[in-house]
C-alpha cells in the first residue's frame, strides 16, 4: 500500500502544480492586455514614433494649460516637471526617429486628444484641475501600455532604447498624478 500512496501522492501534487501554472498563465495573459494595452499585432516603427509623438505633444499642451489655467500649485509644479521631461522626451524620440528612418508626424494632435484640449480650456478653477487630472492619468496609462509593447515588438534598436528610457518617468508622471488626488 504504501507503495502506492507515493507514486500517487507525486502524480496527486504534479497535477495540482501543473494546474496551478496553467491558472496563473491564463490569468496573466487575461491581464496583459488590458494592463498593457498590448496591440495584438506588433507595433511597427512609424506608428509608435507617431503615437509617441502625439502623446507628448498632448501631455506638454495640456501641461501649459494647466499653468496658465490650474488652480492647485501642486498640479502647476506637476505641470511644470510635465512641460519639461515630455519637451526633453520630444526632443530624445525626434533623434531616435531620425536614426531609424522614421519621420515624425506633422500633425500635432490625433481627433480625440483635440478634443480632450478643448473640453479642458473651457473648464475653470477646480473643475480645470480635476479635468487635467483625469486627462493625465487616461494619457499616461496609455503610453505605458504603448512603451511596454514596443518594448516586446518593436524592431528599432534606437526606439526601443528610447521606450526603455521614457518608461521609468512615465511611470512617476503617473504616480504624481495620482498623489494629486491625495488631500
Amino acid at each position: 500500500m504504501k507503495k502506492n500512496t507515493l507514486p500517487a501522492l507525486f502524480l496527486c501534487l504534479a497535477a495540482t502544480a501543473a494546474s496551478a501554472q496553467m491558472t496563473n498563465q491564463g490569468a496573466a495573459m487575461q491581464e496583459a492586455p488590458a494592463a498593457t494595452g498590448a496591440p495584438s499585432a506588433p507595433l511597427g516603427d512609424a506608428e509608435f514614433v507617431r503615437r509617441a509623438t502625439v502623446a507628448n505633444r498632448f501631455e506638454i499642451e495640456e501641461a501649459q494649460a494647466a499653468l496658465a489655467q490650474g488652480s492647485d500649485p501642486r498640479l502647476k509644479e506637476l505641470a511644470r516637471t510635465m512641460v519639461m521631461d515630455h519637451g526633453a522626451a520630444l526632443k530624445d524620440l525626434e533623434a531616435a526617429a531620425r536614426m531609424a528612418g522614421v519621420t515624425p508626424p506633422d500633425r500635432k494632435f490625433d481627433e480625440t486628444q483635440q478634443a480632450r484640449i478643448n473640453v479642458l480650456s473651457r473648464k475653470k478653477g477646480a473643475d480645470f484641475d480635476q479635468q487635467y487630472r483625469a486627462d493625465q492619468r487616461q494619457a499616461h496609462d496609455d503610453a505605458i501600455a504603448l512603451l511596454v509593447a514596443y518594448q516586446q515588438s518593436g524592431r528599432s534598436e534606437q526606439l526601443r532604447a528610447w521606450a526603455i528610457k521614457m518608461l521609468p518617468v512615465v511611470r512617476k508622471h503617473r504616480e504624481a498624478i495620482g498623489a494629486l488626488n491625495a488631500p
